[in-house]
C-alpha cells in the first residue's frame, strides 16, 4: 500500500498538518523544530513516500509546472538555456514543459493556449510577435532573447547592437574591408538590433553600407538559403562574414570547406553564439558567447517573482564575451 501523510504522522508522533508543512518545505516558516523536521523527513524517506502531485496542486492552487517556449529547441543556444531553466526551476520544486514554435505566431498561440488549459503557473518565452503576452490574461510570463517593446517589464536579453558592433570591429581589425551579413527572421527586434550594430561599425570605420551584402535566410530553408547566400556574397568578393547565429555559421563553415577550400585561409568568419566546433574549425570563427547561466537564472527569478509575489520586474540586458580566434 502506498504510504500516506497519515502513516508518516502516526510513526513520527505529530499531526498530519505538521507533516504536510515539513514535506512542502514550510517547516521553518511554521516554527517546527529542526529535530521534528528531521524525524518526519527520515520516516518519509524510509517509507519511500511519493507525494500526490494532483492533490498538492489542488490544495496549493498551483500545478508546479512552468512552460519554456522557443522557436526551435534543437538550436544549441535554446537547448542550453532550456537545460539551465530546468535546473533552476527544479531547485524550486517545479518541472518544465518545453515546446517549439518554428517562428509561427499561430503555433505559438496554440502552445500557450494548451499550456493555459493545463493550468501551468507561468511561461518563459522567446516570442514571435508582440501580441503574445497580451493574449494570455493573468499568466505570469517572461520574455527572453527578443523583446518587441523596451517599455515592457519582465524580459532578459543581451546587448545585441553592441555585440554586433564588436564582432564587426574584430573582422575589420583582421583586415576585412567588405563584410557580408547572413541573418534570419529580420522582423525580430533582436535581429534588427544586430544589423544596426553591424552598420554602425562599418560607418565608424568609413566603410560603405551595401544592402546587397545583407542577406536574410528563410528559417525553414536554412541549408539551401545559406548556400545561396555564401555563393552570392563570394561573387561580390566579400572578405568577411558576420553570421547572426551559430546555426548559420556552422552551415557556412561546411559550405566553404565543400565549395571554396581555396578560400579557407583568406576569408574571416564571426558569429553570434558559440559552438565547441569553432575552436578547431576553418575558417576560424570569432564568436560572441552569450551568458546562458545568467539568462536562465534571471528568467526563472523574474517568473517566480510574478508567481509567488505577484511582482513585475524590469528589463535586463546582459553583456556577451567575445572569443577571438
Amino acid at each position: 500500500m502506498r504510504p500516506s501523510i497519515k502513516t508518516i504522522a502516526e510513526q513520527s508522533g505529530v499531526s498530519k498538518t505538521t507533516v504536510s508543512f515539513v514535506l512542502n518545505g514550510r517547516g521553518n516558516e511554521k516554527n517546527i523544530s529542526a529535530e521534528t523536521q528531521k524525524r518526519v523527513l527520515d520516516i518519509a524517506q524510509r517509507l519511500n513516500y511519493q507525494p500526490n502531485h494532483l492533490a498538492r496542486s489542488l490544495s496549493m492552487g498551483r500545478s508546479y509546472t512552468i512552460g519554456f517556449v522557443v522557436p526551435d529547441i534543437s538550436n544549441p543556444f535554446f537547448s542550453k538555456i532550456a537545460r539551465l531553466v530546468e535546473h533552476y526551476a527544479e531547485e524550486r520544486g517545479y518541472s518544465v514543459m518545453v515546446a517549439s514554435t518554428d517562428e509561427k505566431p499561430e503555433k505559438e498561440q496554440k502552445i500557450l493556449t494548451a499550456f493555459t488549459n493545463r493550468q501551468i503557473d507561468g511561461v518563459i518565452i522567446a516570442p514571435t510577435t508582440e501580441l503574445v503576452s497580451s493574449k494570455i490574461a493573468n499568466l505570469p510570463m517572461v520574455n527572453f532573447d527578443r523583446n518587441f517593446n523596451d517599455k515592457d517589464d519582465n524580459f532578459v536579453t543581451i546587448n545585441n547592437s553592441e555585440t554586433a558592433n564588436q564582432l564587426t570591429q574584430k573582422l575589420i581589425g583582421k583586415g576585412c574591408q567588405k563584410i557580408g551579413l547572413v541573418g534570419l527572421s529580420s522582423f525580430l527586434p533582436n535581429i534588427n538590433e544586430r544589423i544596426d550594430g553591424y552598420k554602425e561599425a562599418l560607418t565608424n570605420n568609413g566603410l560603405f553600407i551595401n544592402q546587397s551584402l545583407i542577406i536574410d535566410v528563410n528559417t525553414n530553408l536554412i541549408k539551401q538559403d545559406v548556400e545561396s547566400a555564401i555563393h552570392q556574397l563570394l561573387k561580390e568578393e566579400v572578405d568577411g562574414f558576420l553570421f547572426l547565429n551559430n546555426v548559420l555559421a556552422a552551415e557556412g563553415i561546411w559550405l566553404v570547406n565543400k565549395h571554396y577550400p581555396q578560400l579557407i585561409d583568406k576569408i574571416k568568419f564571426a558569429s553570434f553564439d558559440n559552438l565547441d566546433v569553432f575552436d578547431y574549425a576553418k575558417p576560424k570563427v570569432t564568436s560572441a558567447l552569450q551568458p546562458g547561466d545568467e539568462i536562465a537564472r534571471n528568467c526563472v527569478e523574474m517568473l517566480f517573482k510574478q508567481i509567488e509575489d505577484k511582482e513585475q520586474s524590469g528589463s535586463i540586458r546582459l553583456s556577451t564575451t567575445i572569443i577571438e580566434r
